[in-house]
């Protein structure tokens, strides 16, 4: 795929009447106002962090505002819009609700950043499938997780429950690695930050192995030279955290279905 369709695949933006209509010029400065999105997302989440920390409902709103006015640039308007809603009903006796929806806000923005650096930057031809036997094609997918946090596996677990996955956990790399002594995924749901081994580390044994899954990166960040540093270790896709439920049932359909 060409960045013109890789980003019409992103979910959060609204692109099915507007890319066909941008011609090269158009589309350059598109392209541009994407990567501004990526380049200072960083900062903004720091500064709305902050002014959430020490109560100044006022520097939230203003920093909210801006945050929706870079979602229209880029076309989000579905979480634009719902900023906007947001902005024009907070009650400050609230506080936690504002706490809320703030932290739910980062975490969507965290996966939209990740999603367009992915869209701009992988030129890779997309993850091959692995071959498998004819006979195996309608058995149930099956998931490596690993991730040193076990609440997380367990939410992770619970966000699939109704897919008819088999998903298999692991606390470490090694234990991973061992696991795959009687198993070959068909997915790989890999958290970076793990003690002695962490994911990228773990990412680049299993391809020394010969197993091609895709793989899904677990993090928090959501910074251009960290995106890039796990697309260069083969990733598929991420999943932010704290964990989406909905986000991550999309995420995992999009590479099993």
């Amino acid at each position: 795929m060409n960045i013109r369709e890789r980003l019409h695949t992103i979910p959060d933006l609204i692109l099915d009447k507007r890319l066909p209509l941008m011609d090269d010029i158009e589309f350059e400065k598109y392209v541009e106002l994407l990567n501004l999105f990526v380049e200072v997302f960083p900062e903004r989440e720091a500064k709305l962090r902050t002014a959430m920390e020490t109560g100044n409902i006022d520097s939230v709103k203003k920093r909210l505002a801006g945050v929706r006015g870079m979602l229209e640039d880029i076309f989000a308007d579905e979480l634009a819009d719902e900023c906007w809603k947001r902005l024009n009903s907070f009650d400050e006796n609230r506080p936690q609700k504002m706490e809320a929806y703030v932290s739910y806000l980062l975490s969507m923005l965290a996966s939209l950043s990740i999603d367009i650096q992915m869209a701009l930057y992988n030129e890779s031809a997309p993850v091959p499938v692995p071959n498998k036997p004819a006979d195996k094609e309608n058995t149930v997918k099956s998931i490596l997780a690993v991730d040193d946090n076990a609440y997380f596996l367990d939410t992770f677990k619970a966000a699939l429950k109704d897919f008819p996955y088999k998903i298999t956990a692991a606390t470490s790399g090694s234990s991973a690695l061992q696991i795959l002594k009687m198993l070959e995924p068909d997915l790989f749901v890999l958290d970076i930050e793990m003690p002695e081994m962490n994911g990228i580390e773990l990412a680049g044994e299993l391809r020394k192995l010969g197993h091609d899954a895709p793989v899904i990166f677990i993090t928090g960040k959501a910074t251009k030279e960290y995106v890039l540093r796990c697309m260069q270790a083969g990733a598929s896709g991420f999943i932010m955290k704290p964990i989406n439920p909905q986000d991550v049932a999309s995420r995992i359909k999009s590479l099993l279905n």
